[in-house]
């Protein structure tokens, strides 16, 4: 966030040099990775694509369904990979509800909860107006912890017929809300919430049984699957390693072995969460001004 605090991590690192200019800073990296606000990540990101660098950028990979599809069939032209950095897809449990998911029989209801109070919210009570409360930066719990939950659903069943966000909407942003999607044959709610909190909640419900997690959708916590015969099983895959760890290796590999097919594959699915996202907080009333 300064120039100070990149010198320090250069010195941390035997980095020899740094740039605060970006231009500069493409002609000596490989692969860069996009923490900047919501609203800048496909500005930045197509920069350093057209350079033909690599790309990881935060979630989500922009602002609408719009953008995100630009991104990635720029990426497909230039022949770079660009990935969006989203730790659910990558983890051994997320891995492992995929593979329990036909023991559930047919899956009637996904409940997902995702709701943490903000310290921010407090100043936005206040009057001011940090990023993640600010229409102008893309942000609002929808696009800060809804996207979790959006991924976490589209990731294991696609893209749903359609969605509904029903949200608490204050100064034009929603700082909490509810999106249920529809499946043929089943619906799926994600609660996510930056105003008020509780407890992670994820549940999927099916004729056979249901599975249970009891941690962030960003995390992806241990597992608990509950047979209506039989003993529940617990796992917890995720070996105790932070969550980005299986992301950045897997990015690694790919880059090493010329994955495209992963890449593409994880485009798709980010791509599907662009369009739910954003059918939603429009059906919910919620404009970017940087929103074309």
């Amino acid at each position: 966030r300064s120039a100070e605090a990149a010198g320090e991590l250069c010195e941390q690192y035997g980095i020899p040099q740094h740039t605060t200019n970006y231009f500069e800073l493409l002609q000596d990296v490989d692969v860069v990775y996009l923490a900047v606000p919501n609203n800048q990540h496909a500005r930045y990101a197509k920069v350093a694509i057209e350079a033909g660098k690599h790309v990881i950028v935060e979630k989500p990979m922009a602002i609408n369904a719009l953008q995100a599809e630009e991104l990635a069939n720029l990426a497909r032209r230039r022949k770079v990979f660009l990935f969006e950095a989203m730790t659910t897809q990558y983890l051994e449990n997320y891995n492992k509800i995929r593979e329990l998911l036909p023991r559930v029989g047919k899956v009637k209801l996904v409940q997902c909860n995702f709701s943490q109070y903000s310290s921010r919210y407090d100043a936005f009570c206040k009057g001011e107006t940090p990023p993640v409360f600010d229409p102008a930066c893309a942000g609002g719990a929808l696009m800060d912890l809804g996207v979790y939950n959006v991924s976490y659903i589209v990731g294991l069943f696609g893209e749903p017929n359609q969605v509904h966000y029903t949200a608490n909407v204050e100064r034009g942003i929603d700082t909490s809300g509810i999106l249920t999607m529809d499946y043929s044959g089943f619906r799926a709610v994600s609660i996510a919430a930056k105003d008020c909190a509780a407890p992670a909640r994820y549940i999927i419900q099916g004729t056979k049984g249901y599975i249970q997690q009891k941690s962030t959708a960003n995390c992806c916590g241990g597992i608990t699957f509950h047979p209506n015969e039989g003993k529940e099983e617990h796992y917890n895959l995720n070996g105790g390693r932070p969550r980005q760890a299986a992301e950045f290796e897997a990015f690694a590999r790919a880059l090493e072995s010329g994955d495209q097919e992963l890449c593409g594959r994880m485009q798709d699915t980010t791509i599907a969460v662009s369009r739910v996202l954003t059918v939603a907080r429009r059906n919910a009333g919620i404009r970017f001004p940087c929103d074309h």
